[in-house]
């Protein structure tokens, strides 16, 4: 087992190979769109192509999964039609093949809600080889999806792989069938053991309005949403999406995609690989993306490989020089409160408050003074600790997302700067 970092876990995620075919229909005669659509569909105007949902994928030391099927649970953040899922092997040393896939609205527990269980093909094929590193995407599903739906994807694996690839903090049950290939069942009699992880799969796409785009949310087990409820999608990018949902217009056509992974580091690979190392994987191979909100450095502190505030700031510039590159802003982050945890040194510390100086002088999203206690700001809110002095509770969470300036995500809107709460 490996050691974990300050902040929990671990990660690897990759880069991209695509699918296409043609229109099939299964043995009860359900549509499955295996060709892209039209970007322009006849009489309409142009739609995007969103990240409705996603999570950093990494090896999971001591998980084992195979002979039976996992049924995955995940919350869009917009709606659309059109979904694609999107499968990872990046931990893995040889190719896998895995299928069949399906994927449906979810009715509780391990069922499927009668009528929405669709196959996912790739190509055309029910099942699809994963070369080692890789990641693959399924055919477009005919489904339309609502806003904050429960999704439950069904992904059968009939030889049993170690170290699966997957996402350890779900935050959100799932559930293992008994042996075999269960994927098809819609109710839930099979799915008999649940589980708090994600196995292979990493990403959700669907088609969202002509003005859609999809906001990443990059950062450590604060992003990832330690501390919140599980099953109640209560992490910061979830009342983010919520709020994005709510103020309508361009902006209830964005997607958020949550590239939290604990234990992660801006400038050293613990774990999981660094965030600047992971960047084209989890930020730049997601459709659509124009704007990344970071929080992230606590680890790299609590850990003392950031020897100073200038390291960190330096970091930052070059992710967000690297995302400019691509037509996307970045909104830096001030670092959240730490006092009560165990690695915390006034040295430490006074790191991180150089660093928030920094960014909240350039603009810079202020999700410290967020949820900072007003007594002594070293320290979060007794309201908003979850136990630690590091995580935070769910109030604590919805703070952070009200301390987001919605217009600055709005993909119709050309900030005055790309690089926000950087300097140049």
């Amino acid at each position: 087992m490996r050691r974990r970092s300050f902040l929990g876990a671990t990660s690897l995620a990759a880069g991209a190979a695509l699918a296409g075919g043609a229109t099939t229909a299964n043995a009860a005669g359900v549509a499955a769109t295996t060709r892209p659509p039209a970007t322009r569909p006849r009489g309409g105007a142009a739609r995007v192509r969103a990240g409705t949902w996603g999570a950093g994928a990494y090896g999971l030391d001591g998980v084992t999964f195979g002979g039976r099927t996992g049924r995955f649970i995940v919350r869009t953040s917009v709606g659309g039609t059109h979904p694609r899922v999107r499968l990872s092997n990046v931990a893995g040393t040889e190719p896998i093949t895995v299928g069949p896939v399906h994927l449906g609205l979810h009715a509780g527990d391990g069922a499927v809600a009668a009528g929405t269980n669709r196959p996912v093909t790739f190509g055309g094929a029910t099942t699809v080889t994963i070369a080692a590193g890789a990641v693959v995407l399924g055919d477009p599903v005919t489904l339309t999806l609502p806003d904050e739906a429960d999704l439950a994807v069904s992904v059968y694996l009939a030889t049993p792989v170690a170290g699966i690839t997957g996402h350890s903090i779900a935050a959100q049950r799932s559930y293992l069938s008994t042996d075999g290939d269960h994927g098809a069942d819609e109710p839930a009699a099979a799915f008999v053991t649940p589980i708090s992880q994600w196995y292979l799969i990493d990403e959700v796409t669907v088609e969202t309005g002509a003005t859609g785009g999809t906001v990443v949310c990059l950062g450590d087990s604060i992003t990832d949403g330690v501390g919140s409820v599980s099953g109640t999608n209560q992490r910061w990018p979830d009342v983010l999406a919520r709020r994005l949902l709510a103020a309508g217009g361009t902006l209830a056509s964005v997607g958020v995609v949550n590239a939290g992974i604990s234990g992660n580091r801006v400038l050293w690979d613990g774990a999981s690989p660094n965030s600047q190392a992971r960047l084209e994987r989890d930020v730049l191979s997601h459709p659509g993306v124009h704007a990344v909100v970071l929080v992230e450095g606590i680890n790299d502190i609590a850990s003392g490989k950031a020897g100073s505030a200038g390291d960190l700031l330096a970091a930052y510039r070059q992710i967000g020089e690297r995302l400019g590159l691509h037509g996307i802003r970045l909104l830096c982050g001030t670092v959240t409160p730490w006092l009560g945890s165990a690695s915390y040194t006034e040295e430490k510390e006074a790191i991180r408050e150089a660093v928030n100086a920094s960014v909240r002088a350039a603009g810079g999203v202020d999700f410290d003074l967020a949820v900072r206690d007003p007594a002594n700001p070293k320290r979060l809110r007794a309201e908003y600790d979850s136990g630690g002095g590091v995580h935070l509770t769910p109030a604590g969470y919805r703070a952070m997302a009200d301390a987001v300036d919605l217009a600055l995500l709005d993909p119709a809107r050309t900030p005055t700067s790309s690089l926000i709460g950087v300097r140049p």
